[in-house]
C-alpha cells in the first residue's frame, strides 16, 4: 500500500533484534541530504588570511614526481601508502593531491571488508576526502573521475543492502520497515540518477582534454585570470595548462557536475565566488550552474514531500532564471547555457503545479510561456537545437493556462 504524501517516516521506532534488523539499521544509515552531517564539508577558518591567500598556504606544492609515485603506490599497496600519507598530511593538511590519495587508500584498504558497518564507514570517509580534494582547489579530471567512482560505489553498496532486505521484510509486522526502505530506496534512486548525470558530464569532458593534461587542475586563481583574459579580448591566452576559453569551459562543466551532488555543493559556492560576472556569458553560466544545484535540491524536497521547501526552492529557481532572461533581452541564443534560463522557467513552473495560489501560479505560467515563445524566435543554432524543447514547453504551459481558466470559471 502506498504511503500517504503527508505521512512522515519515524526515524527511531525499529526496536526488534536479529541479523536482518541489524542490516536494516545499517542500510537506513544512508545519509539523507538536508538531514545528515555527511553532506557538510566546512571550509577551514579564514580568520587569519583572505580567502585567496589561505588556500595558497594550504596548497604548498609537493614535487610532481612524488605525487606520481604515490598514485602508483596507492593503487598497489594502499595500506603502506596510507602510512606515508598520514605523515605528509600533518605538514600539508589541505593539499588536494594528498586528500584524494587518502580517499583512494581508504577504499583500497576496506574494499573487501566483511563488516558492513566498517565498509560503509570507510566508503563515507573516502567520499568526504575525495570531495574535500575538489573543494580545496583540486579540480582536475583525475580527481573528478576518482570522486565519482567512489560516490558510485557508496550508492551501489546501499542499493545492494536495500535489495537484499526488501526480500526479507514481508508481512504486516514488517510494514514500517518496508515503509522506511521505500523512502530510503526512493532517495537512493534520486541520488543515483543525479550522480549518473554528473558523471556523464565529466565523461564528456574527458574526450576534450588531452591525455597529458588529465591530472592537471584548474584552480580558483586561474579561473579569475581566465575571465579577465576573455574580457580583455584574449580568449586563447594560456592560463596554466589550458587557454582562457578552455579554462572557463571546463570550469562550467565541472560546476554542472558538482551541482548534481550534495556533497560537492561547497565547491559550487566557491565557484560562484571565483567566477566574476564580467561578461553576460559568465553571468549566465553562473545562473545555469546554480539552477542545476537548485533543481537537485527541489527533487530532494519533492522526495521528502516537503512542500514548504519545494516552494522556497522553486521561487529561487524562477527568480534567478527570470533575471537572467531579462539580461539576455537583446542577445541571440547559441549555447545550451544561454537557453537554460528560458527552459528552466517552464520546467520549474509545471514541476510545482499546485504548490502556489492560483493567481501566483497564473503569473508564473504567463512568464514561462513568454520565455518559451521567445526562445523559439531567438534560437540561432543551425539545427534549431532548442526549438523543439521550447515548443514542448509552449504546449504544456498553454494546457496549464486553459486548465487555470476553466478552474476560475
Amino acid at each position: 500500500m502506498a504511503r500517504s504524501p503527508k505521512q512522515e517516516i519515524a526515524p527511531d521506532d525499529i526496536v526488534s533484534e536479529g541479523p536482518a534488523i541489524k542490516r536494516l539499521e545499517e542500510a537506513l544509515q544512508l545519509p539523507l541530504p538536508q538531514r545528515d552531517d555527511f553532506w557538510k564539508i566546512s571550509l577551514p577558518s579564514t580568520s587569519r588570511f583572505s580567502g585567496k591567500k589561505i588556500f595558497k598556504v594550504f596548497q604548498k606544492e609537493l614535487p610532481e614526481d612524488e605525487i606520481i609515485a604515490l598514485r602508483k603506490e596507492a593503487a598497489q599497496s594502499p595500506g603502506k601508502t596510507m602510512a606515508q600519507l598520514q605523515k605528509l598530511k600533518k605538514m600539508h593538511p589541505y593539499n588536494p593531491n594528498l586528500l584524494m590519495l587518502s580517499a583512494i587508500c581508504t577504499h583500497g584498504i576496506n574494499m573487501n571488508s566483511s563488516n558492513p558497518s566498517a565498509m560503509f564507514g570507510a566508503l563515507k570517509q573516502a567520499n568526504k576526502d575525495a570531495a574535500s580534494a575538489l573543494i580545496f582547489d583540486g579540480m582536475s579530471l583525475y580527481n573528478f573521475e576518482n570522486f565519482f567512482r567512489l560516490y558510485h560505489l557508496l550508492l551501489e553498496r546501499y542499493k545492494r543492502q536495500f535489495d537484499k532486505l526488501s526480500r526479507e521484510f514481508r508481512g504486516d509486522k514488517a510494514a514500517l520497515a518496508r515503509a522506511k526502505m521505500e523512502f530510503g530506496s526512493s532517495m537512493l534512486d534520486l541520488l543515483t540518477d543525479e550522480m549518473v548525470k554528473g558523471r556523464a558530464v565529466v565523461g564528456h569532458l574527458k574526450k576534450k582534454i588531452m591525455a597529458n593534461a588529465y591530472a592537471h587542475g584548474i584552480n580558483f586563481e586561474r579561473i579569475e585570470r581566465a575571465a579577465q583574459s576573455i574580457e580583455a579580448g584574449k580568449p586563447k591566452e594560456p592560463v596554466g595548462y589550458f587557454t582562457a576559453n578552455e579554462t572557463i569551459s571546463f570550469t562550467y562543466a565541472f560546476g554542472v557536475a558538482a551541482a548534481k551532488v550534495p556533497l560537492l555543493h561547497p565547491l559550487v559556492d566557491r565557484l560562484m565566488d571565483a567566477i566574476p560576472s564580467l561578461t553576460s556569458a559568465l553571468a549566465i553560466r553562473k545562473v545555469s550552474i546554480q539552477s542545476v544545484r537548485h533543481f537537485s535540491l527541489f527533487r530532494i524536497a519533492e522526495a521528502e514531500k516537503n512542500e514548504e521547501r519545494m516552494r522556497r526552492v522553486a521561487k529561487v529557481i524562477f527568480q534567478e532564471n527570470h533575471s537572467a532572461m531579462l539580461k539576455m533581452e537583446n542577445q541571440p541564443v547559441n549555447q545550451p547555457f544561454e537557453a537554460d534560463p528560458y527552459l528552466n522557467l517552464g520546467l520549474i513552473t509545471y514541476k510545482c503545479e499546485g504548490l502556489f495560489q492560483p493567481a501566483e501560479q497564473a503569473k508564473m505560467v504567463a512568464t514561462a510561456l513568454t520565455a518559451a515563445e521567445t526562445l523559439v524566435r531567438k534560437d540561432q543554432t543551425k539545427t534549431k537545437a532548442f526549438t523543439e524543447a521550447a515548443q514542448a514547453h509552449v504546449r504544456r504551459l498553454s494546457s496549464m493556462t486553459r486548465e487555470t481558466a476553466a478552474f476560475e470559471r
